[in-house]
């Protein structure tokens, strides 16, 4: 957190001066130091820069509103102040409203202030709002100055009101994989992505990216319809998925609604940094926050819904919009966690037939021409041949290709190539690989290695000064064909921004650079250049994730090869990357596309590892994702290979190897009952409940909520083959032991907490 000179900057009108001086003197008694311009700057200072100073050297801008009107200096210090709260992302202002003004004159400085709730002094002599206005300042626990208001008989009724509407927030904290949300008080505005990026009509990232807004959208109004219907429910809190393939305008349709959300008084926007620590405030209609790509960090996300799932009602509406391609994460859900998910919306493409999708492809062409300064002229596709290229694929009705589209005509208008993934390599070359070519080629470094570095970067998003150096050094150490400049080097160059390199954006674009690297420039070292890449991230879990996710989009929408067998045949010879690759693979939900390299993993552990436990936790591991990629004979198969070994570690030391063995078997009975064995599968979990009872009358604390999972599946099992008084006899059982743990307040593992519903 920045440390700053002055508690509060005093900004007012000369009119309204001999008010808030005697306000600020007050402030300044209770040990707060405030600028107050008046008391800060000399005569002979330079008056505007002096001004700067104190509102860069001032956590809170307190604004004075009298009945005196708005000054010259204070409209541009509120809009110095306005742009801070934008840039930090952290409420900094305090609207004060002097006797005899209205809540109405504050729209008068900024129309983003309108709405807002202002501390009032009714009194200059009354002490209430002077201690309210220093606690505010100082940071105070929100319910002890609540507690100064209930205290006062005859405090105004609106002062409590403003306090509430300033202090009030939500507080995440976590502990471990839980995460724990309580009321508090907000220190981080909810982020809504900058929009005001220059016009830069030769950077590929810039067309094509949602944030640059080149149209207007189209052909999603009834989605937008059902989102504002959504955020308007009388629930208080609610979750809503949005879900849709790489270019159908998921992330932009979230943010407008966060857009249009704030100007009905909502705090929106997405939460920087999910996984910290984090308080925000809440608006003063509710709260929306906006989560991308959860299946990134599926567990947190999981957690997060679990935990509201739980709290009590919160004060305002408060909205959880979740951005997915598949919401296959929402499967490990808790039943009462999933009833929040109040709406569901599955994103398609641009329906052929539709207007939209032509008044998108005119209106693209209309604004590229504006950008590029050309003379207007009609589309190069009339709306028949448009038409008929939509129609040859799916990808075709994506707003991001048609966009693509579009830059490709105004690039070469004689272009016959048009299907999606020849646009999109097309204008990879064109934008970033030539451009990036030529820019090494003027620093003497090797030709490539500019692209190369913006290829690896989309693995992990971003890469900071501290894992480019260990990828430079890495690439040399291993005598790769491509040689990286220098950290001096590249902090001269145009991928360097902000301290680290971006991926880029959009995501079909990161997918096609990094699948030309690999298979075009690095070949037989392609999988040294994904391990690396891999390796070099802050976080090879949500690495691993977004890893995934390009290999989707470049063989499922672009159909393009990818050399993951590479990645393998690097990894698994070697036991330490093997470790350090499967340890980031091992999710609840992990993507489809790296099934094959979370299986040669495990199966390279496997056959490294030296002790029987060893053996049999990598083939339990190992039968899971082979069920998974739907090779149920082999995943069968290994899991009874685990289960023969936890056999025989328990019968030497069922106390030390009991428990794996009714995990094992749990297993099992799983795999068996997908291969039609419900006889196999009902024998297999009433042997892991044996051993769970027996391990439970031992340590109830420890076993007990085991023993309940597998009581609950044994009822399954049973149920599946109509033996209708077992599975009775079995539940009762389950809720006499869920009583148990109840009574007994056993910690519960957040996986299990839908158990205990």
């Amino acid at each position: 957190m920045v440390d700053h000179r002055f508690h509060a900057f005093v900004s007012h009108t000369t009119a309204d001066k001999p008010a808030v001086e005697k306000i600020t003197a007050r402030l300044e008694a209770q040990g707060l130091r405030c600028f107050l311009d008046k008391w800060d700057i000399l005569p002979r200072d330079q008056w505007l820069r002096n001004l700067e100073t104190g509102l860069t050297d001032s956590r809170t801008i307190l604004i004075f509103i009298g009945t005196h009107g708005v000054g010259p200096y204070q409209q541009a210090e509120t809009d110095v102040a306005l742009r801070r709260q934008i840039e930090q992302r952290q409420d900094c202002i305090i609207p004060v409203l002097l006797p005899g003004a209205s809540p109405e004159d504050i729209s008068k400085l900024s129309p983003f202030l309108q709405g807002t709730h202002a501390l009032r002094f009714h009194n200059l002599d009354d002490p209430l709002p002077h201690l309210i206005l220093a606690g505010m300042v100082r940071g105070d626990d929100p319910d002890h100055l609540r507690q100064l208001i209930r205290e006062q008989a005859n405090a105004p009724d609106d002062l409590l009101q403003t306090l509430n509407y300033w202090l009030s927030g939500l507080h995440i904290q976590w502990q471990g994989e839980e995460c724990h949300i309580s009321e508090g008080r907000g220190e981080f505005c909810l982020r809504i992505p900058d929009l005001s990026a220059s016009h830069n009509p030769d950077s590929i990232a810039y067309l094509l990216d949602w944030k640059s807004r080149l149209t207007k959208m189209f052909g999603r109004e009834n989605e937008l319809k059902s989102l504002h219907s959504w955020a308007d429910a009388k629930a208080k809190i609610s979750v809503c998925l949005i879900m849709g393939e790489g270019g159908v305008g998921k992330t932009r349709l979230a943010f407008m609604l966060a857009e249009q959300l704030k100007e009905k008084g909502w705090q929106a926007g997405e939460a920087q940094g999910l996984e910290l620590e984090r308080c925000w405030y809440t608006g003063s209609s509710g709260t929306l926050l906006v989560i991308d790509y959860p299946e990134q960090r599926p567990d947190k996300a999981a957690s997060l819904l679990e935990s509201l799932a739980l709290m009590p009602e919160p004060a305002r509406k408060l909205r959880i919009l979740l951005l997915s391609r598949n919401g296959d994460f929402l499967q490990k859900l808790t039943q009462s966690t999933d009833s929040l998910v109040a709406l569901r919306i599955e994103l398609p493409s641009l329906a052929a037939n539709d207007s939209a999708s032509w008044d998108l492809f005119r209106e693209a062409w209309r604004r590229l021409q504006e950008l590029k300064q050309v003379h207007s002229t009609a589309p190069l596709l009339a709306q028949e041949s448009y038409r008929q290229w939509q129609q040859k694929k799916d990808l075709h009705r994506r707003p991001l290709l048609i966009l693509a589209l579009t830059i490709r005509l105004m690039l070469d208008p004689n272009a016959k190539e048009l299907g999606g993934k020849e646009i999109i390599r097309d204008l990879v070359q064109k934008y970033e690989i030539i451009r990036l070519k030529a820019e090494a080629k003027k620093l003497n470094v090797d030709e490539y290695s500019l692209v190369m570095l913006r290829a690896v970067a989309a693995i992990s998003g971003q890469i900071e000064s501290e894992a480019l150096r260990y990828l430079i050094e890495a690439s040399a150490k291993l005598n790769l064909d491509i040689k990286l400049p220098t950290l001096r080097q590249l902090k001269g160059t145009s991928l360097w921004i902000n301290g680290s390199i971006h991926a880029l954006q959009p995501d079909l674009l990161s997918a096609d650079l990094m699948d030309y690297v690999l298979t075009e420039l690095a070949g037989d070292q392609s999988g040294a250049w994904q391990y690396c890449g891999l390796e070099a991230a802050t976080n090879t879990a949500v690495a691993s994730s977004i890893f995934g996710r390009l290999i989707h989009d470049a063989q499922n929408t672009l159909d393009r090869p990818w050399p993951l067998r590479s990645l393998i045949d690097w990894v698994c010879p070697d036991p330490e990357r093997c470790e350090k690759l499967a340890s980031a693979l091992v999710r609840n939900t992990l993507e489809r596309t790296l099934l094959p390299l979370a299986i040669a993993t495990n199966q390279a552990l496997l056959a490294q590892a030296d002790s029987p436990q060893m053996q049999a936790q990598f083939l339990n591991t190992l039968s899971i994702r082979l069920a998974a990629s739907g090779e149920r004979e082999a995943a069968l198969q290994a899991i009874k290979r685990a289960v023969d070994i936890c056999k025989q570690l328990a019968k030497e030391n069922f106390a030390a190897f009991g428990p794996d063995l009714a995990r094992s078997l749990n297993t099992l009975s799983n795999r068996q009952a997908d291969n039609g064995e419900r006889e196999a599968a009902l024998q297999a979990i009433k042997r892991a409940v044996d051993i769970r009872e027996q391990l439970a009358k031992e340590n109830f604390a420890a076993y007990g909520p085991d023993l309940a999972k597998s009581l609950y599946n044994l009822s399954i099992r049973l149920a599946k083959l109509d033996k209708t008084k077992e599975k009775m006899e079995t539940m009762a059982k389950l809720e006499t032991l869920k009583q148990q743990i109840l009574d007994e307040q056993i910690q519960v593992p957040a996986s299990m907490a839908w158990l205990f519903e």
